[in-house]
């Protein structure tokens, strides 16, 4: 059994007593069983600051108007930010990812999008040449939504064509799994049972262990 190790998680949900909560937990204790070093980061109880700084701007910009990552040290000025930091050190770190987040009129909490801007897009020496996360070999998307679900074709689905088209190959393409549960509101006891299994499966998956 080839166990990718360490996994970084991360959850953003505003409220301790969601279904979210829950299935970070589920997760985790997954991970646990199976032996593999994780990290953990819950941004809302991190106070997780999504605003990029005015230097982390110009770091974002190395794509657009051909600023060499020397040129983007040297503008820097501001004393970096500890938290962002420490999760970019434990991204680049990780084999596996494993986000949690609800499905907010099709995008991700302010606060995540915040953490892809200031954990994946910025930084020191950003570019192709410096991926922010060069050892990630799967990632799992854990969403969950109060919405029913419409029969939309899946190639429409505004979430999945983030993580798919736009965050996966940022990534350099690593094996990505998403799961979508719906509707939470008014879920019976044997439907959140499905979705634990579900989630219990695919973290499985997502580290390597036995499915």
């Amino acid at each position: 059994m080839n166990v990718l190790t360490p996994v970084m998680v991360v959850l953003a949900h505003p409220r301790a007593n969601s279904l979210d909560h829950e299935l970070a937990g589920n997760v985790r204790g997954l991970l646990r069983q199976s032996g593999v070093r994780q990290t953990f980061h819950d941004l809302y109880a991190e106070s997780f600051d999504p605003v990029l700084t005015e230097d982390e701007g110009i770091a974002g910009e190395v794509w657009t108007r051909g600023t060499s990552s020397e040129q983007v040290r040297r503008q820097t000025t501001s004393a970096p930010d500890p938290l962002v930091d420490r999760h970019r050190r434990e991204l680049a770190e990780s084999r596996a990812l494993v986000v949690i987040h609800p499905d907010w009129w099709g995008k991700p909490p302010a606060i995540l999008t915040g953490w892809l801007d200031r954990v994946l897009l910025s930084g020191p020496s950003p570019g192709p040449v410096d991926p922010p996360a060069p050892n990630l070999r799967r990632v799992l998307v854990i969403n969950t939504s109060d919405q029913e679900a419409d029969g939309a074709d899946a190639a429409t689905d505004p979430l999945g064509l983030l993580w798919r088209e736009q965050i996966g190959p940022f990534l350099r393409s690593p094996d990505l799994e998403r799961l979508t549960f719906r509707p939470v509101a008014g879920a019976t006891s044997e439907q959140r049972a499905r979705w634990f299994g579900a989630t219990q499966r695919a973290a499985a998956w997502v580290c390597g262990a036995a499915r």
